[in-house]
């Protein structure tokens, strides 16, 4: 799988907001039953105060971004988005194989969430060998 990964930057900022649109329209109507304005704007500017975010690409296509936090032990993956038109052809998979392959050498474990209502996202986390370590009424919290 030939994949690029670099550092998201000012430019990028438009991007992502649509490519966030459109990964989590479905999921947020499946789990609030409505699209609100306000809602994507605060979950957007809070994963921008994070930072860490990283597109990916493939050739000179933006397909999707990843926000990845060092936290000493452990890394986070705390966002990964495929764009819909990339969903299904192993990005993901390669993508976070990766960041797998580069937290068991530096001997660290990796962690994500997703919403309950996620079910391809905790497929794959369970087809990637991650398990369950704490469940919310809204999430499900995974590491390896």
């Amino acid at each position: 799988m030939e994949y690029a990964i670099r550092d998201a930057n000012e430019s990028d900022k438009q991007w992502l907001d649509n490519l966030r649109r459109q990964v989590y329209h479905d999921l947020v109507l499946a789990i609030w039953g409505e699209w609100s304005e306000e809602r994507h704007i605060r979950h957007f500017n809070s994963c921008l105060e994070l930072g860490n975010i990283k597109i990916i690409e493939q050739g000179i296509n933006s397909i999707g971004m990843i926000q990845i936090l060092d936290l000493g032990t452990e890394i986070e993956i705390s966002e990964i988005q495929i764009s819909p038109n990339f969903q299904g052809k192993g990005f993901a998979t390669a993508t976070i194989t990766d960041i797998l392959a580069s937290a068991e050498t530096e001997n660290k474990k990796v962690t994500l969430s997703t919403s309950l209502k996620n079910f391809g996202a905790f497929r794959l986390y369970q087809r990637l060998g991650f398990r369950e370590v704490r469940l919310t009424d809204s999430k499900i919290y995974l590491e390896k």
